[in-house]
């Protein structure tokens, strides 16, 4: 599933008192922040399109600053706001390279079990990422996200081929009795 929007962040809370937002960067490379950068905010009271106007960076992820937030009131209004870029503002990829948000949704298929369910997350483990299939009536599935296990990702048909590790399968099916 090709998305138009690709998540880059989530406001935490507020940064001093000027209105500086603390953000949890879901990028690989936080340094994609830079002025003049347009981010979607997405939050329950609604969509606002805000322009980057200064960057810092913490050990815990980015400290921006955004148009048209100028105190610490209305950053602290901002926690829980998703930061999106459109797909053209995207880091670019390399051969093999994917956006986790095209791959949320596919479907994932073994050739000796089937439909294993639909990938409805992925997340980073430090040594690889792990893909996270659920199925209505099934425990979820953990896979690795590594060479050994892909064997084709269709964004064109929503569907991932992937071959097992040797008893996963089975540790799967028995976590479901």
């Amino acid at each position: 599933m090709i998305r138009k929007l690709l998540l880059v962040g989530e406001v935490q809370g507020a940064h001093g008192v000027r209105g500086e937002l603390s953000i949890e960067v879901f990028s690989d490379d936080k340094r994609r922040f830079k002025p003049g950068l347009s981010l979607i905010c997405c939050s329950d009271s609604g969509e606002t399109e805000r322009k980057v106007e200064s960057v810092n960076f913490s050990s815990k992820g980015a400290i921006l600053g955004l148009s048209g937030i100028t105190s610490r009131e209305e950053a602290l209004k901002q926690r829980g706001t998703q930061l999106f870029v459109r797909r053209e503002d995207g880091l670019p990829l390399s051969e093999n390279e994917y956006y986790t948000a095209d791959l949320i949704g596919l479907h994932v298929f073994d050739r000796e079990y089937g439909e294993l369910g639909k990938l409805t997350d992925m997340f980073d483990t430090g040594a690889h990422y792990v893909l996270l299939v659920e199925k209505a009536g099934e425990a979820d599935l953990l896979i690795p996200f590594i060479r050994q296990n892909i064997v084709e990702i269709d964004q064109q048909n929503e569907r991932i081929r992937v071959k097992l590790p040797d008893g996963l399968y089975e540790l799967y099916r028995r976590s479901n009795q």
